[in-house]
C-alpha cells in the first residue's frame, strides 16, 4: 500500500541518477538482440525519480513508470525531458494498476514490494501477472535477511520478517514498512511465476559497520 511519507522522502533528498548494474545485466542479456527494442515494452513498479526509466529510455524500448509520490514523478519526468527522454509514467497504487492485461513483455521492481507487507505484496504479484505477457519476465529486486539491524528492528504484527523501523540498520530512514525476505520463502512469495532464479548480492558500508544484502529474482509468466 502506498505510504505517503515517500512523498516527503523525495522531496528532502537526491537520488541516483544511475541503474545498478544487475538491472544492467537482466535487460542486455534479455533483450539486446532484439532487432526493434521499441515493440519492448518495460514497465517499471516503482520509478521514483527515474533513474531506471533513463536507462531503459536512453537503450530503446518503449518504457512505462509506476509510482505513489507526485514529487518523484515530477523530478523523473524532469530528468529525461532534460536528457531528450520519454517515459510514460503515472500515479497510484502498484495493488491497482491501471494497464490492460498482458501489456508488458517485462516488469522491473527495485525495492518497491519489498516497501509492503506480505498481505499486500502478493496484491501486487498479481497485479504484475495479470498485466505481463505470456512469456513476459519479472525482475525483482528486494532486501534479504541477514541485513544489520534486524535484532534491534520493530516487526509489523503476525509477519516474519516485516519490520515497521530499523534505526540501526543500512536503511535506517523513515521508510515505514521494510519486508525482507529469507531464500525459503523466494519460491512462496513469487509462486506465480515460472522458471525462478535468483541470486545473493550482500555488501558492507561505512568501513563494513553495516551488511546490506539483497535477492536479484527472476520468473517467467
Amino acid at each position: 500500500m502506498w505510504d505517503e511519507r515517500w512523498d516527503k522522502i523525495f522531496s528532502s533528498q537526491e537520488w541516483g541518477k544511475y541503474p545498478g548494474e544487475e538491472l544492467i545485466r537482466f535487460i542486455a542479456r534479455n533483450y539486446y538482440s532484439t532487432s526493434n527494442r521499441k515493440d519492448i515494452k518495460i514497465l517499471e513498479i516503482g520509478s521514483g525519480t527515474g533513474a531506471n526509466l533513463w536507462f531503459l529510455a536512453r537503450e530503446g524500448f518503449s518504457v512505462f513508470g509506476f509510482d505513489g509520490s507526485q514529487v518523484a514523478i515530477d523530478q523523473a519526468k524532469f530528468f529525461l525531458k532534460s536528457e531528450g527522454l520519454f517515459a510514460d509514467i503515472q500515479k497510484g497504487d502498484a495493488m491497482n494498476l491501471p494497464y490492460p492485461d498482458l501489456e508488458f513483455d517485462a516488469i522491473i521492481d527495485v525495492e518497491c514490494i519489498s516497501a509492503n507487507s506480505l498481505v499486500d505484496s502478493e496484491k501486487i504479484l498479481n497485479e504484475i501477472y495479470r498485466v505481463l505477457k505470456p512469456g513476459g519476465v519479472i525482475y525483482s529486486k528486494t532486501f534479504s535477511t541477514g541485513m544489520s539491524g534486524e535484532k534491534t528492528a520493530t516487526s509489523l504484527k503476525n509477519e516474519p520478517h516485516t519490520y515497521i523501523s530499523m534505526p540501526d540498520g543500512p536503511i535506517s530512514q523513515d521508510f515505514g514498512v521494510l519486508r525482507l525476505v529469507d531464500e525459503g520463502e523466494i519460491k512462496n512469495i513469487y509462486h506465480l511465476f515460472k522458471n525462478l532464479q535468483y541470486d545473493l548480492i550482500t555488501r558492507t558500508d561505512k568501513n563494513r559497520s553495516d551488511k546490506l544484502s539483497e535477492w536479484v529474482i527472476q520468473g517467467i509468466k
